[in-house]
């Protein structure tokens, strides 16, 4: 996860791109459920960028989401599937 100015400069394989505070890649110290959530996003565009250079803007905003939520979500759609 990297400044998507610097992406575009070293052209890196694939990027997760996050508007969280510098230093934060992974989010808020203590917060398992948002790493976790971000984690999982990061590991999906490594499996499903097809071209180098590939940047994704992952949509979550800085102490406004409910992680916990995200992964019951996520833990339910992959029971139905």
């Amino acid at each position: 996860m990297m400044n998507s100015g610097l992406a575009e400069v070293l052209v890196p394989p694939r990027v997760a791109r996050v508007r969280f505070p510098f230093g934060r890649p992974m989010g808020e110290p203590s917060n398992p459920d948002q790493s976790r959530v971000i984690l999982e996003d990061a590991l999906e565009i490594l499996e499903t960028a097809t071209e180098p250079g590939t940047v994704v803007h992952l949509p979550y905003r800085w102490r406004r989401e409910n992680y916990a939520q995200i992964r019951q979500d996520r833990a339910k759609a992959r029971t139905r599937a």
